[in-house]
């Protein structure tokens, strides 16, 4: 299947190398904006953590009392509008859901809140650059942080931040995963390894740019209102995600040791339907599994769907999260190395203004 897309990969490679080389040329020009901004992206589609540094960045940012916008395209959302939310907002009324913010937004907005980090926006709007400019306007901020901007090039970014993972694809869209050459990696100001769960990486040998070396660290099992279940309470689990590199989540729940009955997999970002709940209820019950569990995003996704929020009687969506032993994995982006360099170039940039 590979071999026979190669071709339709060729094309989507001239097509973004003619459209980087309009912007090298000058041909066209990206939009500059009063405020700072930051862009995180990566070389590759899914998997490799730019929210979760987006949300590391944001917490520095925060603590240091500086006025932070968090710009996202809130993926998959059924909404084009503009939506602003503060990063202290407390979702009881459930306002959001998932349709209209997006589950990485959304996820990202309820790590914020729930480490009492205020003083914030999130603005989420299909075109950056519009939502962006709309936030510089509206907000003012000291600092615009872009999740998913290393593509974008429409909007001037004053640090351009790019996330790769040690063993990335080699083959361009759609035959594999990567938006445009892995060289063009060096068009970023800072490079970020992501180890993830790894014990003994990849060495990536990425010279002459400087490096932020990072991996996730597991924070526990949470479940409904984010209740904490020990790890050795789980005999057994029949898994689900929906996420863009499935086998970091079965790595993880392989170093705690857990048991996996069944592995299911479905795309990234996926909205489920009644029948694949149902399927996975089912399994669950037909494996004798003690547990089902899924990734934080996953579960954002499945809680916050107005079909949980909007239901006024039992459905399949609220079975799954009332009725069974449904958890999740709390992770969170640490750096290992090099952590002085990044926080230096922020601290610059918020000299500079």
């Amino acid at each position: 299947m590979k071999i026979i897309l190669l071709p339709l990969s060729l094309l989507f490679r001239f097509g973004v190398f003619f459209r980087n080389f309009l912007y090298n040329s000058g041909i066209f020009k990206a939009k500059v904006l009063e405020p700072k901004i930051i862009s995180v992206g990566n070389i590759s589609a899914g998997g490799t953590g730019k929210t979760p540094f987006v949300e590391l960045i944001t917490e520095y940012l925060i603590r240091k009392n500086k006025f932070v916008v968090v710009v996202s395209k809130g993926y998959k959302r059924e909404f084009d509008d503009i939506k602003v939310v503060e990063t202290g907002f407390r979702n009881e009324k459930h306002e959001l859901n998932t349709e209209n913010l997006g589950d990485e937004a959304l996820m990202l907005l309820e790590n914020l809140s729930s480490a009492g980090l205020e003083g914030g926006l999130l603005v989420v709007g299909d075109d950056k650059t519009k939502a962006a400019k709309f936030a510089a306007t509206k907000f003012k901020p000291e600092i615009i942080v872009i999740d998913d901007g290393f593509q974008h090039r429409k909007l001037f970014r004053d640090l351009d931040i790019v996330i790769i993972n040690p063993n990335s694809d080699k083959h361009m869209i759609p035959a594999g995963k990567l938006r445009e050459p892995l060289k063009n990696f060096r068009r970023a100001d800072l490079l970020v390894i992501n180890n993830k769960f790894e014990k003994n990486p990849v060495n990536e040998n990425r010279k002459n740019m400087p490096q932020v070396i990072c991996n996730y660290v597991f924070e526990g099992i949470r479940g409904i209102d984010n209740t904490v279940l020990p790890v050795e309470d789980i005999k057994s689990a029949t898994v689900y995600c929906g996420i863009g590199e499935p086998d970091s989540f079965k790595l993880l729940l392989n170093e705690l040791n857990i048991k996996i009955d069944e592995f299911i997999v479905f795309p990234d970002h996926h909205y489920f339907t009644n029948t694949e709940l149902e399927n996975l209820m089912n399994s669950f019950s037909k494996n004798g599994s003690s547990h089902i569990l899924t990734t934080q995003k996953d579960y954002v996704r499945l809680k916050n769907s107005e079909l949980v929020l909007k239901a006024k009687s039992n459905n399949t969506y609220k079975n799954l999260l009332f009725n069974f032993p449904l958890y999740f994995t709390k992770i969170k982006m640490q750096i290992n190395s090099n952590g002085e360099y990044l926080f230096k170039e922020i601290d610059n940039l918020l000299k500079s203004e």
